[in-house]
């Protein structure tokens, strides 16, 4: 359970030492590019860059044990739950803003590489789908709020072939994203390359089917048109958690408050594994400093 009052939160955090905060720092690993979003998971800092280990095109589960990284949230204490309070975010570049900053639960990802790529053609995905147990993978039960996104873990090549993912939603039916989504050509490191402001582009997710509220399992990933020259890809499957923080202007640190906006109090399940994406829009620049901090808390 969270939290019965206002008074409860505040004596949760004043008298029974019920709260902590944690950063997260990046140095962009690449420029980024106008209206897309970028993702920080291939840039060094602390947490340090992922690899994106793993088998190709197998789904890999992450959670705040993740060896490649997570940031120390600990686990949850039944019946309590851990709940967002605030979070502020901040990114030095010469150019890019303003910017507007998204955390999300990353729930796993499954890579893509060479001729997965570099072809077109449905890609198939080896993945077990998300239930309803008390494992870490299934913190948002039967994928409930999980959300898609295609992001370049390497320089991508030549080329803006369309993505089409097919998944099973909550109800374990199968179904498709929206059809026509345009990959970006020669997008860098980190670019979410369905992202972007041009006609057949949705950031920082791929639209579900209509009335579906989830993801359980990602079954393929189908490329049509001209493929990539090269490059590597990560399909993400993520939580976004509350709403986005905008950053007006270089080096400014803004603050949003989860507690007395609604919906507040975004809840950080069991394992969560804590990450943030970053909406430019303008060009950035390579080298960009970025940096974020939250405040959570926990009743019960």
């Amino acid at each position: 359970m969270g939290f019965n009052s206002s008074d409860d939160l505040i004596n949760q955090i004043t008298t029974n030492g019920k709260a902590d905060s944690q950063i997260l720092q990046k140095t962009l690993v690449a420029a980024g590019t106008a209206g897309h979003w970028q993702h920080l998971l291939t840039s060094a800092g602390n947490i340090p860059a992922a690899t994106f280990g793993g088998a190709e095109a197998t789904f890999v589960a992450t959670d705040n044990t993740w060896s490649e990284g997570a940031i120390p949230i600990g686990d949850q204490t039944a019946p309590a739950t851990k709940h967002l309070t605030a979070a502020g975010a901040s990114l030095i570049a010469a150019a890019g803003a303003p910017w507007f900053v998204q955390l999300v639960d990353m729930v796993g990802y499954a890579k893509l590489t060479t001729t997965n790529v570099s072809t077109t053609g449905t890609k198939t995905i080896t993945m077990t789908p998300i239930g309803s147990s008390g494992a870490a993978v299934d913190r948002y039960p039967n994928g409930e709020g999980l959300r898609l996104a295609v992001a370049a873990i390497a320089a991508m090549g030549a080329n803006a072939p369309t993505m089409q993912i097919t998944y099973l939603n909550t109800a374990g039916a199968s179904k498709t994203t929206l059809a026509g989504c345009v990959s970006t050509a020669s997008a860098t490191n980190g670019t979410i390359l369905n992202s972007g402001n041009a006609a057949n582009k949705y950031g920082p997710f791929l639209p579900l089917a209509v009335g579906d509220t989830g993801v359980s399992d990602i079954v393929n990933l189908t490329w049509g048109g001209t493929a990539h020259a090269s490059g590597s890809v990560a399909i993400l499957l993520c939580k976004p958690l509350g709403q986005p923080i905008p950053v007006p202007a270089t080096g400014l640190f803004n603050v949003f408050d989860y507690v007395n906006t609604l919906p507040s109090l975004p809840r950080l399940r069991n394992g969560a594994n804590l990450t943030a994406l970053v909406y430019n829009t303008a060009a950035t620049t390579s080298g960009g400093t970025f940096f974020m901090s939250f405040d959570y808390a926990w009743g019960g």
